[in-house]
């Protein structure tokens, strides 16, 4: 007997029989069963939900000479001759290789027959978004008003790609994605009809590994059947190779705590194991998304096991929601430049490593996770921050207070120079201050500019003025670092960037009428 596979042997018999689907099966059922089935169907979703299925169902349905409550019997001679292929009055059509528009003038030509030997003519045409628009066109007029004795069933993973005026002609069904729980269901059933002893852990694992398609979990099931030993978690893990699990969970740890070495280790032993490095980080990504989710709502529907999970959501302690952010953005942008190297895996360590070490990336949004975790460490008083020079005491020669003055720039510089002179100096200065965390940080990204003889240190005005506060108390140190290296004593300001926007002053026109008014009256004679 030729062998089948589970997927074609355990495929839905009946409407029942269809997993995860009720919205879709009980609507139909009553159509059938109440004798007002439509002529024309669109079914919608993504691979291994059960499109197909459901429309050879239908296809029996329609035509069964003695339905059971809207199913077909599968006993009458119409339900197993459309089972077994022998009936020549259901057409399966994949599109995909039939997209033309002479393939759909083919099929207008045979609607116009009757059916030889069941009541309906059932056209299934899968894969329909694949037709080109001349071929749409043709199957237009066919669906508006097609002969009463042809329905047809249309499948599509690709909904958004059907032309309007053909889904409008069409009673759309939306199947979803196929829950864990009713995958791991199904799986159970079919190990207990098939004598195949299985660790519910191990079918449960295939059930999260199938992303929402019974067929690709059953496709996963059968080789772990012909291993011919008992599915344990253990084998179905190396199959699988839900390790990489365990490596992604390592990867979101070392990222947490900004240890580049540990992710270079790890990415070495992806690659060791002969992986490729795309699906991994994509598979990063949506653990940093369920981090995030995480970090805003405090739970999150995972893909993960219990395990798994729980190791995540203590790894999402480490991470704000700036950095969260910053991560799946970075990584994301990661995985599109791959694409096109030669060596992808350049591209993913570079991303990586950024975001273990931000300080060097000057980008808006790892400004804003760098501020994140200084406002996290200080709330949190895990941070040190070395007093400011203690100024020197002077002597009152007085009772009245002797006002300190202000100090200049060299007087024989000019104002260009001397900002200049700063600028030169200015990396010099930012190492001298590297001491103190909280204002290195703030001032990564500040513009130096000259205002009347003082230098004024400009901020954004986004968040410009939490940094003017947190410079505000470093004043001394900064002036100090710049005395060091330039030898220039000056006066530092912070300012905005609005404080520097130039505004256009209209001069007021003179107007000859007014000398004339303020002329000295005199008598006239």
């Amino acid at each position: 007997m030729e062998h089948q596979t589970l997927y074609r042997k355990w495929r839905p018999k009946t409407f029942d029989d269809v997993v995860g689907q009720q919205h879709v099966t009980q609507t139909i059922k009553n159509e059938i069963k109440n004798n007002v089935c439509g002529h024309a169907f669109l079914f919608c979703g993504t691979r291994g939900t059960g499109k197909t299925s459901t429309a050879r169902i239908l296809s029996k349905a329609v035509n069964c000479e003695n339905p059971i409550d809207g199913n077909p019997c599968n006993k009458c001679a119409t339900c197993q001759g459309i089972e077994n292929g022998s009936i020549m009055d259901i057409i399966e059509i994949d599109a995909a290789s039939n997209s033309g528009v002479d393939n759909i003038r083919s099929l207008r030509e045979e609607a116009a027959y009757t059916a030889a030997v069941t009541k309906y003519k059932v056209y299934i045409i899968d894969e329909v978004h694949a037709l080109s628009k001349d071929a749409f066109n043709a199957l237009l007029k066919l669906l508006e008003e097609p002969p009463a004795h042809v329905k047809f069933v249309l499948a599509t993973t690709e909904a958004n790609k059907v032309l309007g005026t053909i889904s409008s002609r069409c009673q759309c069904f939306d199947f979803k994605r196929i829950t864990p729980e009713d995958i791991y269901g199904r799986l159970e059933y079919i190990c207990n009809a098939e004598g195949i002893m299985a660790e519910d852990k191990a079918l449960r694992m295939i059930a999260q590994h199938a992303d929402g398609s019974l067929r690709d979990a059953l496709s996963a099931l059968e080789p772990c059947i012909a291993a011919g030993r008992e599915i344990d978690t253990e084998f179905v893990a190396d199959f699988l190779g839900r390790d990489e699990n365990h490596s992604v969970l390592e990867l979101c740890d070392s990222i947490g705590r900004n240890d580049a070495a540990g992710v270079i280790s790890c990415i070495d032993d992806v690659c060791s194991r002969g992986k490729n490095l795309s699906p991994f980080i994509e598979t990063l990504i949506r653990a940093m998304r369920d981090m995030l989710i995480i970090s805003v709502s405090g739970q999150c529907k995972s893909d993960f096991d219990e395990t798994e999970y729980e190791t995540l959501k203590e790894s999402s302690s480490n991470y704000s929601t700036e950095k969260l952010l910053f991560a799946i953005k970075s990584l994301s942008e990661a995985v599109s430049t791959a694409r096109f190297m030669t060596n992808p895996r350049v591209v993913f360590e570079a991303a990586l490593i950024k975001l273990c070490t931000k300080s060097n990336d000057g980008s808006y949004d790892a400004l804003l996770s760098r501020i994140a975790e200084l406002e996290k460490k200080i709330e949190s008083g895990n941070i040190s921050v070395p007093p400011a020079k203690a100024k020197p005491v002077r002597e009152e020669k007085s009772a009245k207070k002797i006002e300190e003055p202000v100090p200049q720039p060299i007087p024989d510089l000019p104002p260009s120079e001397f900002l200049s002179k700063i600028k030169g100096a200015w990396p010099e200065i930012m190492t001298d201050l590297s001491q103190s965390i909280l204002l290195y940080t703030t001032l990564i990204n500040v513009e130096l500019r000259e205002e009347n003889g003082k230098l004024a240190l400009t901020f954004p005005d986004d968040g410009g003025r939490a940094m003017q506060d947190m410079v505000a108390e470093g004043i001394d140190l900064i002036n100090s670092a710049i005395k060091s290296h330039t030898g220039l004593d000056v006066h530092t300001v912070t300012r905005l960037q609005s404080d520097f926007s130039a505004y256009a002053t209209k001069k007021k026109e003179h107007d000859p009428m007014e000398d004339i008014m303020n002329l000295p009256i005199t008598n006239i004679e």
